[in-house]
C-alpha cells in the first residue's frame, strides 16, 4: 500500500471529506495543564494536555478536531448521525477502565484525554489490521487512492504486513449500484456512512446492510436503485474508495488534481464547490463546506455541470460576418463570411453597427439581452456600456426554471447570479421582457440587439429567421451557439472555471467564482470584453481587474456597500439588505 503521506501534508484533509483538524497550538513543556474557566454553555476538558473549552453536548472527537488533535475515524461524519461502528476513534479517558470513542462520547467538565498513548495506539493498530483483513490492496487502480483513510491511517497503525494467511471472503466488485455510482463491495468496511447519508439527507433511503457477519455487505433494495439527485455524495463519504463515481473513474489520480475553491453554477444555490483540475481540464466537481450555503452537500446535476464546457465547440476568435444592407451604409469591400477577425477590427465593427442602427432607427431600435449567469462584474460593465454609454434602452434577462425546489439544495432558478442582477438594478429575470423584445424584432421595431451569455434560438418558440431581420446582432457568448452563427460579430468569453468573479445566490449572498482554467484560443472575460467595446462609446474606466470592477460596485451600488472581493474570501459574504432566510437548506450535523 502506497504512502499518502509522501504526497500531500501531514494533516491535508480529502477536499470533500471535512473534519480532519488543522494543526492545533502544542502544549508548552514543563507547564502544568490547567482547565479553563468556562460559561454557562461551555465545557472545559483537557485532552493530551491541551485544555479545549466546547460547547455542551459535543463529543471527545469534535473537541480534539478544535485543539488541532487528530483522533483516526471512519465512520463518523459531521454531517450524519452517528453510529459508532468503527472503533477507530477510541481514547483513554481517565477514570474509566475501558478505552471509549470519541466520536459517541459527550465531553464532560473536567474530562482528561488521551488520545495517542501506546494503549490507544496498540488497540487502533488491531482495528486497523482486521479491517484490512478482507479489504483488497489495490490501491494502484483504486479511484480513492491518495484521498483513503485506509491509506492515511496505515503509516502511524499499520504492521507494513498481514498475517492473515486465509482465503479473504469475496465480493461482487464493479457493482453497478446507481445510474452514477459504481460499488466495489470488496473495499466497503461497513462503516454506513452512505446509508445514513441516503436515510438522514436526501431521504431516498434506498440503502441497507444485508447478510450477517463477515458476509455482511452494503445493497440497494430490489428495484430501487441509487439513483437520488445526490447520490455523488455517497462517494463523497465513502472513506475507502468503496463507493466510485463514474464520470470520474480512472480520469486522474488525485494527487495530480489541482482544487481551486469556487462556486457551482448550476443554479441559483451557488453551493460552495472545490473544481479539481488536471492539464488544463476540470475532472471532477466536489462540495466545499459552507454551512451557511450547502453544509457539507451538493447535488449530482451541479457535480456534472462543468460538462457543458467540453460537449460543445467553443467560440475560440472574434467573427465578423458581412455588413446588413443598410440604408446610407457606406460602401466598401464586405469582410468575408466566417473570417477571423482581430479584436480591434470586431470592437470597432460592433460599435459602427450599433451606431448606424441608432441613427437610422433611433435609440429605441436597441436592445440588449444578458444572461444572469454572468458574473456580477460582467453585468455592472454590461449596464455601464450597453446602456449608460451606447445609449440602449432596454436590458433584458432571460429566466432559466426547471423542475421545482427540493428539500435539500436544489433550486428552481437555474441562473447563479440572478439575485445579483435584482441588486444591480437591471431588473429579475423575466422572460416576458425578453419576448417583448423578440416581438419588437418580429415587428421591425427593433433592428440591432446585443446578446451576452445566452443562445436566443434556445428559448421556446424563437426560430432562426427572426435573428435574421436584424441589421446588428453582436453575441459575446463562450460556444459556438446557433446564435453565434447568425451574429454580424460574435467575440469569445470565458466559460465556467475561466474567469474570476462574483456572483450572488438566492440568499443574498456573494461569492468568489475563481479561475481554474486557461481559456482557449483569445476567448476573453465578458467584463474586459465590455470594456474594450465601452471603450468605441467613450468609457474611461480602466477596469483592470475583476476585484477593480467589484470594489466600484461596492461604491456605487449601495447593496454591496463595505464589500471588497478580498474580503469575501472562500466563504462568501452577505449583501447588506439583501440575505433572505436559510430556506431550503440541508439538515445540521446529527439531524
Amino acid at each position: 500500500m502506497s504512502d499518502p503521506q509522501s504526497l500531500q501534508p501531514r494533516l491535508s484533509p480529502p477536499p470533500h471529506q471535512p473534519n480532519v483538524p488543522a494543526p492545533g497550538a502544542a502544549p508548552v513543556p514543563g507547564a502544568a495543564p490547567a482547565i479553563p474557566p468556562t460559561g454557562p454553555d461551555e465545557v472545559a476538558l483537557l485532552i493530551d494536555d491541551r485544555p479545549v473549552v466546547v460547547r455542551k453536548g459535543a463529543t471527545v472527537l469534535q473537541a480534539a478536531e478544535k485543539a488541532g488533535i487528530l483522533v483516526p475515524h471512519y465512520c463518523y461524519h459531521p454531517g450524519i448521525s452517528i453510529a459508532g461502528n468503527c472503533r477507530m476513534c477510541l481514547v483513554e479517558i481517565e477514570k474509566m477502565p475501558k478505552l471509549q470513542i470519541g466520536c459517541a462520547t459527550a465531553a464532560a467538565p473536567g474530562m482528561v484525554v488521551r488520545t495517542s498513548n501506546d494503549r490507544v495506539k496498540g488497540v487502533r493498530a488491531g482495528i486497523q489490521e482486521f479491517l484490512l483483513i478482507n479489504h483488497p490492496l489495490d490501491c494502484p487502480i483504486c479511484d480513492q487512492a491518495g484521498e483513503c483513510r485506509l491509506q492515511s491511517y496505515e503509516k502511524d497503525y499499520g504492521r507494513g504486513f498481514s498475517r492473515f494467511a486465509e482465503e479473504k471472503v469475496h465480493f461482487p466488485k464493479r457493482y453497478d449500484i446507481g445510474r452514477s455510482v459504481l460499488f466495489d463491495a470488496e473495499r466497503c468496511i461497513k462503516c454506513t456512512r452512505c446509508i445514513r447519508f441516503c436515510d438522514e439527507v436526501s431521504k431516498s433511503h434506498e440503502l441497507a446492510l444485508f447478510s450477517r457477519g463477515d458476509h455482511t455487505i452494503v445493497g440497494a433494495f430490489p428495484g430501487r436503485p441509487l439513483d437520488n439527485l445526490y447520490s455523488g455524495c455517497t462517494v463523497d463519504v465513502c472513506p475507502v474508495g468503496a463507493l466510485t463515481w463514474k464520470p470520474f473513474r480512472f480520469k486522474a489520480r488525485v494527487w495530480f488534481l489541482k482544487n481551486v475553491p469556487s462556486v457551482c453554477a448550476g443554479c441559483a444555490r451557488g453551493c460552495n464547490v472545490n473544481v479539481a483540475t488536471f492539464r488544463n481540464r476540470i475532472h471532477r466537481m466536489t462540495p466545499r463546506v459552507n454551512a451557511d450555503v450547502n453544509d457539507y452537500w451538493m447535488c449530482d446535476a451541479g457535480r456534472q455541470s462543468y460538462e457543458t464546457l467540453y460537449a460543445r465547440p467553443r467560440l475560440e476568435q472574434p467573427i465578423v460576418r458581412p455588413l446588413p444592407a443598410l440604408p446610407g451604409a457606406p460602401e466598401g469591400p464586405r469582410p468575408p463570411a466566417e473570417a477571423d477577425s482581430p479584436w480591434d477590427g470586431a470592437l470597432d465593427r460592433a460599435a459602427a453597427l450599433l451606431r448606424e442602427v441608432a441613427r437610422t432607427g433611433g435609440r429605441d431600435s436597441l436592445a440588449a439581452i444578458v444572461s444572469a449567469r454572468l458574473s456580477l462584474e460582467d453585468l455592472y460593465v454590461a449596464k455601464r456600456v450597453l446602456g449608460d454609454l451606447a445609449g440602449i434602452p432596454r436590458l433584458a434577462i432571460p429566466s432559466h426554471e426547471e423542475g421545482e425546489d427540493d428539500h435539500l439544495l436544489i433550486r428552481r432558478d437555474k441562473t447563479p447570479n440572478g439575485r445579483g442582477a435584482e441588486l444591480l438594478g437591471l431588473g429579475a429575470p423575466s422572460s416576458s421582457r425578453v419576448r417583448e423584445i423578440l416581438d419588437d424584432v418580429a415587428s421591425g421595431r427593433v433592428k440591432g440587439v446585443v446578446v451576452v451569455g445566452e443562445d436566443l434560438l434556445a428559448l421556446p418558440g424563437i426560430a432562426p429567421p427572426l435573428l435574421d431581420r436584424l441589421e446588428a446582432l453582436v453575441v459575446i457568448d463562450w460556444w459556438k451557439s446557433p446564435t453565434v452563427e447568425r451574429a454580424h460579430v460574435a467575440l469569445p468569453s470565458c466559460g465556467y472555471g475561466e474567469f474570476d468573479g462574483t456572483v450572488v445566490n438566492f440568499q443574498g449572498r456573494a461569492q468568489r467564482l475563481r479561475a481554474a482554467l486557461r481559456p482557449p484560443g483569445e476567448a476573453d472575460p465578458a467584463w474586459r470584453i465590455l470594456r474594450d467595446l465601452g471603450r468605441r462609446f467613450g468609457l474611461a474606466n480602466e477596469y483592470a481587474s475583476a476585484p477593480s470592477v467589484f470594489d466600484e460596485i461596492a461604491v456605487k451600488v449601495p447593496a454591496f456597500a463595505g464589500l471588497t472581493f478580498r474580503a469575501l474570501g472562500d466563504a462568501g459574504a452577505p449583501v447588506s439588505g439583501a440575505a433572505a432566510p436559510r430556506s431550503a437548506g440541508a439538515p445540521r450535523a446529527g439531524a
